[in-house]
């Protein structure tokens, strides 16, 4: 798996350091969608700034995703290890991950109305159970 995970770090020219590997590791095999503080709770020997730094550069590196605007104000962090959407409870804030939809026809769309090729995308969908 450290193998793996040096590989991964190197194809995106970051360097693989022990945090590195660390945090990597961690966003991998959790699919919580922590945000940062919830991170460095689990992993307290990596500072709470190099938590935050390791992570930008995951973002940058499009090695993980932010999922913005949920009601706590946080930012949550996903791992973009295979392509799925987001279903955000806004009362509960929890983060659902869902790949029961094939996003070929919308890329499809957004690509005849704008002439655009489409390289990436994210979805994001929000709402309440019907009982809440």
């Amino acid at each position: 798996m450290l193998d793996q995970l040096k590989s991964v770090l190197q194809e995106h020219k970051l360097k693989a350091t022990n945090q590195r590997l660390t945090l990597l590791e961690y966003m991998m095999s959790h699919d919580t969608h922590p945000t940062a503080e919830m991170i460095h709770n689990d992993l307290p020997d990596i500072s709470l700034a190099t938590v935050y730094n390791t992570l930008e550069k995951f973002v940058n590196a499009k090695l993980v995703v932010v999922i913005e605007g949920i009601s706590d104000g946080k930012r949550h962090y996903d791992a973009a290890a295979h392509p799925h959407y987001h279903v955000i409870n806004t009362n509960t804030n929890e983060i659902i991950d869902a790949a029961n939809f094939d996003p070929a026809p919308l890329i499809k769309a957004a690509q005849a109305a704008t002439g655009l090729k489409i390289t990436e995308y994210r979805i994001d969908l929000y709402g309440v159970k019907p009982e809440d």
